[in-house]
């Protein structure tokens, strides 16, 4: 059974020598059992790990996961913001790909499809969904401060014309995705949401 943190538990700053132990012990876990199996206890048995240490730092299994998913937000951030509705496509295209064509992002990608046989951490999945959102829709507010975005333009479909092409490609290949379909997922998006 899944433990939980006890109520009166802060959770803490993670060190950076504990967290270069956990996460990739997170990321081999969720390679093997998806979202709906990843078990605290069952982590730390394997990888040698504290459990009452993983609970301190993480408060619980949602918060790990959704910290594992999200170790290359910050870097997707600063890397967006080229100046331009264009170029902050391409740039958030191309990286997007990067990422995913590691086997740590292609690995976390697949992990969070749900599972048609098991209970769905539905949950963690939209935690996930909500903080990458809150980031990648950076774009599309700054385009529309720059006055580069046509009337009318929804922010959740904008960004998923980018992110959708790309973790589709990802979920059903193996192959890498490379500059070209980038250029082309980014030219298509360009076109949907700019103003002409």
């Amino acid at each position: 059974m899944e433990q939980s943190q006890p109520p009166d538990e802060q959770v803490v700053a993670v060190p950076a020598d504990i967290r270069a132990r956990v996460m990739p012990a997170v990321l081999d876990e969720l390679a093997h059992w998806g979202v709906e199996r990843f078990s605290v206890e069952a982590l730390a048995e394997r990888h040698r790990l504290d459990p009452a240490m993983i609970y301190r730092y993480w408060g619980n299994r949602q918060r790990l996961i959704v910290d594992a998913a999200l170790a290359d937000v910050e870097g997707l951030a600063s890397a967006t913001d080229t100046g331009s509705l264009r170029g902050d496509l391409l740039a958030l295209a191309r990286k997007v790909a990067e990422r995913a064509n590691s086997q740590v992002g292609r690995t976390f990608l697949r992990s969070l499809v749900m599972d048609g046989g098991g209970h769905h951490d539905e949950e963690t999945r939209m935690m996930f969904w909500r903080a990458r959102f809150s980031v990648v829709r950076g774009v599309v507010d700054r385009a529309q401060k720059r006055g580069e975005l046509r009337d009318g333009v929804n922010t959740l479909a904008a960004v998923q014309i980018v992110l959708a092409p790309l973790n589709v490609r990802v979920l059903y290949s193996d192959a890498a995705v490379d500059d070209e379909y980038c250029q082309a997922v980014a030219d298509m998006a360009w076109h949907a949401i700019a103003r002409k």
